[in-house]
């Protein structure tokens, strides 16, 4: 015999209230906990990098004010990097740099925690790397009946007269290398996302993706990306 079903409306305001209570409290969570991790993340940075320069700026500057002391230490921290910045980026610094990592990949466990928290760094700061990017792609790779989402960076024109489209394919999760290849345009196709949206898809493993892609020929104009995702082709809608 069937189950008579319940009646929404003889429900006790008790469990309605403890429905409301619980929606209420992981409303509230979604708000409260990012805010907390960006909160300590930054704290936790401010401690590693400025933080041991407040002690210096507390000693040497002790005239300042108590509240000025954390933006002088952060305003020296960003000096100090840019000087680092600007050495590295000259051919002795360069070398200076490699020979110090040579050095620190010759040390057991040090060369581990070294390589893994530069391929983080790099990680997080490829995303900056990307805004030179034209546009996003989808080409055959690694054989036909496979797709990779590819970077644009231009074209090129071989001696023969024929051109091809420079495609940047990066690797997951580190999106910092990659393999440059040079792609017929007809074997190219557009894909409606936009450089940081592909970026973050990328460096999540295809957990941040959207639910459908929108592809176009190469010759078909960009198309307006802060429209609603919602409204996309399947996958496989090309041309």
């Amino acid at each position: 015999m069937a189950k008579p079903k319940r009646n929404r409306k003889n429900r006790s305001p008790l469990r309605r209230m403890r429905r409301t209570m619980r929606r209420r409290l992981l409303s509230g969570l979604l708000v409260v906990v990012p805010v907390g991790i960006t909160f300590f993340t930054l704290h936790f940075l401010y401690k590693v990098t400025a933080g041991f320069l407040a002690p210096v700026v507390e000693k040497y500057l002790g005239h300042i004010p108590d509240y000025a002391i954390s933006p002088v230490a952060v305003i020296l921290f960003l000096a100090a990097l840019y000087c680092i910045g600007l050495v590295a980026s000259v051919l002795v610094g360069r070398r200076v740099i490699a020979l110090g990592e040579t050095i620190i990949h010759r040390i057991p466990f040090v060369k581990t925690i070294y390589g893994g928290s530069k391929q983080v760094a790099e990680t997080l700061l490829a995303q900056e790397r990307f805004a030179g990017f034209k546009s996003v792609v989808l080409v055959q790779y690694p054989h036909p009946g496979m797709r990779a989402l590819g970077f644009m960076t231009g074209t090129i024109a071989t001696s023969e007269g024929d051109e091809y489209c420079k495609v940047f394919i990066p690797t997951t999760p580190n999106p910092t290398s990659g393999y440059l290849e040079f792609v017929p345009p007809e074997h190219v196709q557009r894909c409606h996302l936009s450089v940081e949206d592909a970026a973050k898809l990328l460096m999540s493993g295809g957990i941040l993706a959207p639910e459908s892609l929108t592809l176009s020929s190469l010759d078909a104009p960009l198309p307006d990306l802060d429209t609603d995702s919602d409204d996309a082709d399947p996958l496989l809608d090309g041309d």
